[in-house]
């Protein structure tokens, strides 16, 4: 039986070319310099999907290599919001449809502006959560920017 997620289900309804990869995580989230070396390629291609919020009803997602963090101020300049707080768990899930560690900028429940680290560009493949913890996608990331209309831009530290 092939594994179904949000993420997958959308990809798949949209014909966009993937592919599948999983790792180990029956102990729960794992850190992403272990997935990546355990999945045998750089942290910088394996990317993390955060989602913020502004406090005045205004969600955003951000998409950016795993091993960077994300620069909230820079962050909230680019986007033309005062400021930006991560999103708190609660919320999180109702938001999103997924976990935490195993959320996907596809299929989410919510449609949200998502916002890309430039950085990934400079792979022809990065791998980004499949839907759940454990199970990642490798795709181009011109995909994010072609089928999400994601905005592009620097906001990592």
């Amino acid at each position: 039986m092939k594994e179904t997620t949000k993420a997958l289900t959308e990809l798949e309804l949209n014909n966009i070319d993937y592919k599948l990869h999983e790792y180990p995580s029956s102990n729960g989230p794992v850190a992403a310099i272990d997935v990546a070396n355990y999945m045998g390629f750089s942290v910088d291609r394996l990317v993390k999907t955060l989602v913020t919020t502004d406090h005045h009803g205004g969600y955003y997602v951000f998409c950016l290599p795993a091993a960077n963090k994300i620069h909230l101020k820079k962050a909230a300049q680019f986007i033309g919001v005062r400021n930006l707080t991560m999103l708190q768990s609660e919320m999180f899930e109702e938001l999103t449809g997924y976990v935490h560690g195993g959320c996907s900028p596809f299929g989410l429940k919510t449609k949200l502006p998502v916002y890309v680290e430039e950085k990934i560009f400079k792979w022809d493949t990065i791998y980004l959560s499949g839907g759940r913890i454990g199970l990642t996608i490798e795709i181009n990331p011109r995909i994010l920017q072609s089928h999400l209309d994601a905005h592009i831009g620097n906001f990592t530290h």
